[in-house]
């Protein structure tokens, strides 16, 4: 009987030495499609190349890889950690640290990202529609420009209760490009938007939203097409009349002439009537015809017709035959 027990151990244990199978992924990261991305550019780029998930014991974080054309060793990356209810068993009992970033903490980023490059932090305060971010900026010596940003997603403390408006969303933003300004590459903070969330009533890290404006609805408050501010008065008046530029006296006189008497071509004149009169002396070989009516000026004494109603001048004989 005894011995009958000891066979079927030892069987089992040669049984469960034998058995195999396929390797076991020990570690939970992977990666997903590209459509699966906890966040998306802006329009125009730069694209996805690759995502990376990894499940934390409070959180889920993606690493989103992004294209670039830069000389800077490393990869531009967009990192997004959502901090909320997770599945416990996938989550490796790792944790996440959900908190403002200090100086020193920034600093030590800085240096693993950007190793070997002089990043400059920004004094200014900068926006997008999820609330303020931080941002460093610097050259490598490659020529590239770098930006790191960082933003931490998260309601007010007096939006914060216990039911809802738990939750949070971190953001890094790893960014070198050899043709795109500091500018440039910080458009990427103002226009990417979060595309996931959890499926919890409770999470909510945008907190409320915002209400109305303050003058909807009041008597008195003008509230136009484009918004609650009056447009510009340049906007509601007409064009200004264009200055007349000022012309020179000859051309504006010539311009008046022309217009109050215009030429008439040389073709359409009428012909001259009336006798033939001949030239006075010193101008032999040419001949004048006058109209009728009009007495010319010749040099000379002369002599009238005796018919004294008669406007026909008519000149001297030659002297030669004068008595």
């Amino acid at each position: 009987m005894y011995m009958k027990a000891a066979g079927l151990i030892l069987i089992s244990l040669l049984a469960g030495c034998a058995a195999g199978g396929a390797p076991q992924i020990l570690v939970s990261t992977r990666t997903v499609d590209t459509s699966q991305a906890f966040a998306l550019p802006p329009p125009g780029g730069p694209s996805i190349v690759s995502v990376i998930e990894r499940p934390y014991n409070n959180a889920v974080q993606q690493e989103i890889l992004l294209a670039t054309s830069a000389r800077t060793p490393g990869q531009n990356v967009l990192r997004v950690q959502f901090f909320g209810p997770v599945k416990a068993n996938l989550s490796g009992g790792d944790k996440l640290r959900d908190s403002q970033l200090g100086v020193t903490d920034i600093s030590r980023e800085l240096r693993g990202t950007l190793p070997g490059i002089a990043m400059h932090r920004s004094p200014n305060y900068v926006q997008n529609r999820y609330g303020p971010f931080g941002f460093a900026s610097g050259r490598s010596r490659s020529g590239d420009t770098c930006v790191y940003a960082w933003q931490r997603i998260r309601p007010g403390e007096s939006q914060t209760r216990w039911l809802t408006g738990r939750g949070s969303i971190q953001v890094r933003l790893r960014l070198c490009d050899s043709n795109l300004s500091e500018q440039q590459l910080l458009a990427f903070m103002y226009g990417y938007s979060v595309n996931a969330a959890f499926n919890d009533y409770s999470w909510n890290p945008y907190g409320d939203a915002p209400g109305p404006a303050e003058n909807l609805g009041k008597s008195g408050e003008d509230i136009y097409t484009s918004g609650p501010k009056a447009p510009p008065a340049e906007a509601l008046m007409p064009p200004p009349a264009q200055p007349l530029r000022a012309q020179p006296r000859q051309q504006i006189q010539r311009r008046v002439d022309t217009q109050a008497a215009p030429a008439v071509p040389v073709s359409v004149r009428p012909a001259p009537i009336g006798p033939l009169v001949p030239p006075p002396p010193g101008m032999q070989g040419t001949s004048t015809s006058q109209p009728i009516g009009t007495a010319p000026v010749v040099p000379g004494a002369g002599t009238r017709p005796a018919n004294t109603n008669s406007n026909i001048y008519v000149p001297p004989p030659p002297a030669t035959g004068q008595q």
